[in-house]
């Protein structure tokens, strides 16, 4: 066993995630990207700790016993359950190869982020553009939070299985998009806005969605074809933008 009080170099934070969830769906679904699991030596271990370890080792996959301590400063967060994984490297996407990867598709939806920093947001934002069948989720690497632990953890490891563009100019991105035949919605409340229930999406479409604070950026506002906001009946008038995306998303098909 290892000393679990040494760890020599730290992995960069890019490479990992944390978490029971996050880190089976990789070992499920891209188990060739798993270099090393982190985690803190036990002789309880609940089954289902166990079981994930064991399917590490089947699988050809290292596993280092560390202090909970140093997992908390690896992950910067002591929300990882006792597990942290190290990636390879995570493939971004620049429009052109999102384009020529996606360009035979006869329906195509991209989720474009604008402004979106807190990491429990992006992560829920992201397992929901899984769920629902987004082809790509676009976001600036200046204007908002970029992925870390605590985003894969909260995407339940939707992270690692989307087509991800992270890019400086979104509103260049935009243009390129609609260059390739792509309509722009922007989901604000405004005038000429409308309800969900009475918008359907075109076959290819680029969704944006904004913070709750700062909301969408004006020139990407200024860019839209469209526009649409959710109808709400309660007191309270609207959803934070995790939730509201999810039920924007749940309206593709």
């Amino acid at each position: 066993m290892n000393d679990p009080r040494r760890l020599n170099k730290l992995p960069s934070k890019d490479q990992l995630i944390m978490g029971l969830h996050a880190i089976s769906e990789v070992l499920q679904h891209t188990p060739e990207r798993l270099l090393k699991i982190f985690t803190v030596p036990s002789k309880s271990s609940q089954e289902r700790k166990s079981s994930l370890l064991i399917d590490c080792e089947k699988r050809g996959v290292p596993i280092q016993y560390v202090s909970f301590d140093m997992l908390t400063k690896m992950a910067g967060s002591d929300s990882h359950q006792s597990f942290v994984a190290q990636l390879k490297s995570r493939k971004f996407y620049d429009i052109a190869e999102f384009l020529n990867e996606t360009g035979n598709q006869e329906r195509c939806l991209v989720l474009m982020l604008s402004e979106i920093f807190d990491p429990q947001n992006f992560g829920a934002i992201l397992r929901s553009a899984e769920c629902f069948g987004v082809d790509g989720v676009v976001w600036s690497k200046n204007r908002g939070c970029d992925l870390t632990p605590m985003v894969a953890k909260a995407s339940s490891g939707a992270s690692e299985l989307l087509r991800l563009i992270r890019i400086s100019n979104l509103a260049d991105a935009l243009d390129k998009l609609k260059e390739a035949d792509f309509e722009v919605v922007a989901a604000v409340a405004e005038p000429q806005a409308l309800p969900l229930n009475q918008f359907r999406y075109s076959p290819k479409t680029i969704l944006i969605v904004g913070s709750e604070g700062e909301g969408i950026q004006q020139l990407l506002r200024k860019k839209a074809d469209r526009s649409l906001y959710i109808p709400t009946k309660g007191q309270i008038q609207s959803l934070n933008v995790a939730q509201a995306t999810a039920v924007l998303l749940s309206r593709w098909d």
